[in-house]
Parts: structure tokens; C-alpha cells; sequence
């Protein structure tokens, strides 16, 4: 009575724990992606407010200074876009891990599984080994006071 063998059952497994793997390498990559592209948007609206504030001391037009709050509130707004883009491919990201953890438990509970189905098939084997051998001696032994 051999056990069913989970070789093909382990194979599926690790190939969805794969496929989750490389699926959070590039969730983690959009989410890098986005970091550097937040950065970049803080950084510029940083050096605009900067060179605004060095107009208004020097003194400008309105024309100018609308032009400028205008540019201003709409990095804002893009800045908010971006930072909502981040914390999504954040969560993102936490997710794909989850999934990645999930996907290792269960290929490691399937493996434990067939260790417990291996080493029980073997003392099967064995025990069923001994009996034969036994009842192999038991012949031989009956044969020997038979013949004599």
C-alpha cells in the first residue's frame, strides 16, 4: 500500500510560491519607483517654493505671484497624487509578502506531510520486512526438526 506521492503536488506548490515571489520583486520595484518619483516631485516643489520666496522678498507682480500659486497648488495636489500612488503600492507590497508567506507555509506543511507519509511507509516496510524474515526462520527451523 504505497502512499500517494505529493512529488507533482510539491511541484505546483513551489511553483505558485515562485510565481509570488517574483510578483512582490515587482510590486517592491513599482513601489521603488514610486519612492523615487515622490522624492523628485518634494524635491522641485521644494526648490519652486524656495525660488517663490525669494521673489516675494525681492518683490513681484501679481501677475507673477498668481502664476506662482497656481504652479505651487498644483504640485501640491501632485505631490498628494503621489503620496496616495506610494501608500497604495505599499499595501500593495504588504500583500504580496503575505501571499509569498502564506505560499512557503503551505508548500512546508505539504513537504512535513510527505516526510510523515515517507518515514510511515518505511516502518511499514520494515515491519512487514521482519515478519517475512520471521516467518522465514520459522520455516527453516520447522524444516531442521523435521528432517533429522
Amino acid at each position: 500500500m504505497k502512499p500517494f506521492t505529493l512529488q507533482p503536488v510539491l511541484r505546483y506548490r513551489q511553483t505558485l510560491e515562485d510565481k509570488a515571489v517574483v510578483r512582490l520583486l515587482e510590486a517592491e520595484s513599482r513601489k521603488n519607483e514610486k519612492a523615487v518619483t515622490l522624492a523628485k516631485a518634494r524635491k522641485e516643489y521644494a526648490a519652486i517654493l524656495k525660488k517663490y520666496q525669494k521673489m516675494q522678498r525681492a518683490g513681484m507682480n501679481i501677475d507673477d505671484l498668481l502664476r506662482y500659486e497656481d504652479h505651487l497648488q498644483r504640485f501640491r495636489k501632485n505631490i498628494e497624487t503621489l503620496v496616495s500612488e506610494y501608500d497604495a503600492a505599499e499595501r500593495n507590497v504588504e500583500q504580496k509578502r503575505q501571499l509569498v508567506i502564506s505560499r512557503s507555509r503551505e508548500k512546508k506543511v505539504l513537504e512535513q506531510l510527505q516526510l510523515r507519509q515517507n518515514t510511515a511507509y518505511q516502518r511499514y516496510l520494515t515491519k512487514k520486512e521482519t515478519s517475512l524474515l520471521d516467518e522465514m526462520a520459522v520455516l527453516a527451523h520447522e524444516r531442521k526438526i523435521i528432517e533429522p
